[in-house]
């Protein structure tokens, strides 16, 4: 068993100790650093930890690959340094740009990921009781179950700000604050709006994704300027100011620009989706390990959002990463068959088992990318399962990470199971195919016990 502790003691003391870190969060598998100086991070020593499946390091943004556990060393390691939950990271020094944004996309989504997986799954449950159990849509149970699923997309623009917000280092209160606003009925859908004379243009705010990171992102300059008032004045100044600044910008700019972002974003995934055909959801399924080795599959959700909002299901990136996902676990599966170190069975059979039902992290930093080969196995595998589902047009229904547990996901609101079949078959064959090309290529069995 990890000892939690231990293993957040020897991170901070091998990444620099206290002074060298900037700032400190963690996704579903990893603990992410923002180091000061990161030629003083000792790499080789952290890979060899017991406890750390694998360390990526980009300039000055460090993360460790921990597990579906990950959550317990974060609590242990910031209280070594006193550091803030989520505690702001900065993002200056040598990150290019495209590594920052990566790095606000993760940050502002990961953490509400859970909202959207428990709705998603709830949206499911509805649809499979309404569809086969004879639940009644006038029934309390029905209305409580609804308002749970309703909730956790209804709200998003609240959870957005919020969690924008806090990884901008600003008060996420005040970003939850402008999520609300665009959300209150006079506003949200309202027609024939203005503000001091000037129209608003109607926008639906309610699921939406763009405005209010746009709100947010201009709300953090407009902070920056505030902060020269006076602090005599300052703490009934600043947020009045702030909010009055940044509510009608972005009811009159920004809010249509990122509803105008968000459409055109799902419509041009459609696009290549029918003119690469069944072939994207296929090259979404090869690349996917890709994506997560390098993390930029952060970068994913901010589409698929945007395809479900606008279309009620995402016909192309999730169907490709269900494909990925559970290829993923299968390659670590066949490791764990057909490898005779002690060691190596049991990382492949516990981290294997999380990539079928789709985290894959475990699988890729403890198994694949050890191996090397189980890794291109698992690749030919999701690339065989997203070719099927985009031979047969498969739909995922709901935001949720993609595998076998969510497998739901897939039936449309009707109840109808065919695209659920079309999924279970999608994931026994990118399996099956992934199994086989692993034991197949082979690997190099480790003669010592794995650390």
């Amino acid at each position: 068993m990890t000892n939690y502790p231990e293993l957040a003691k020897t991170i901070l003391e091998k990444s620099g100790g206290v002074a060298n870190i900037a700032g400190v969060s963690h996704c579903a598998t990893r603990l992410r650093l923002a180091v000061n100086d990161s030629d003083k991070v000792d790499v080789s020593g952290l890979e060899n930890t017991p406890g750390i499946m694998g360390v990526i390091k980009r300039n000055d943004d460090i993360q460790f690959v921990i597990g579906t556990d990950v959550s317990n060393v974060y609590s242990e390691f910031i209280k070594l340094g006193n550091y803030k939950k989520s505690g702001k990271v900065d993002e200056q020094g040598k990150k290019n740009w495209f590594g920052v944004a990566i790095d606000f996309i993760s940050g502002t989504f990961m953490p509400m990921l859970p909202i959207l997986v428990a709705a998603g799954l709830i949206s499911a449950i509805l649809t499979i009781g309404t569809a086969f159990f004879g639940m009644n849509t006038e029934s309390g149970t029905y209305t409580v179950l609804s308002a749970i699923y309703n909730a956790g997309f209804y709200f998003l623009p609240v959870y957005l700000g919020f969690s924008a917000a806090r990884k901008l280092g600003i008060n996420p209160f005040m970003g939850a604050y402008l999520g609300c606003i665009l959300l209150f009925s006079t506003i949200n859908g309202a027609e024939g709006l203005n503000f001091l004379g000037l129209p608003i243009t109607q926008v639906t705010y309610s699921q939406s994704v763009f405005p209010i990171i746009l709100g947010v992102l201009f709300m953090a300059v407009v902070e920056k300027v505030l902060d020269r008032i006076p602090k005599e004045v300052r703490y009934f100044l600043k947020p009045i100011l702030l909010i009055l600044i940044v509510t009608p910008v972005t009811l009159l700019i920004l809010g249509p620009i990122g509803t105008w972002l968000a459409t055109g974003l799902a419509k041009v995934l459609v696009w290549i989706n029918q003119y690469l055909g069944f072939l994207s959801v296929g090259v979404i399924g090869a690349v996917t390990p890709l994506l997560v080795m390098t993390g930029t599959n952060q970068a994913l959700f901010p589409p698929c959002l945007a395809a479900v909002a606008e279309f009620g299901y995402d016909p192309f990136i999730l169907p490709g990463m269900l494909a990925a996902n559970t290829a993923v676990g299968a390659a670590a599966l066949a490791v764990w068959i057909k490898s005779r170190n002690k060691d190596m069975k049991a990382t492949g059979l516990s981290t294997g088992l999380t990539g079928v039902f789709g985290i894959t992290e475990p699988s890729i930093f403890g198994v694949l990318l050890r191996l090397k080969k189980p890794f291109i196995g698992a690749m030919i595998g999701g690339a065989a399962g997203g070719l099927f589902a985009g031979i047969v047009k498969l739909k995922q229904y709901a935001i949720a990470s993609p595998g076998v547990a969510t497998l739901p996901t897939f039936i449309p609101p009707d109840g109808s199971m065919t695209n659920f079949w079309m999924a279970v078959i999608t994931v026994v064959m990118a399996m099956v195919v992934s199994f086989i090309a692993t034991w197949l290529l082979g690997f190099e069995d480790p003669i010592e016990p794995a650390e």
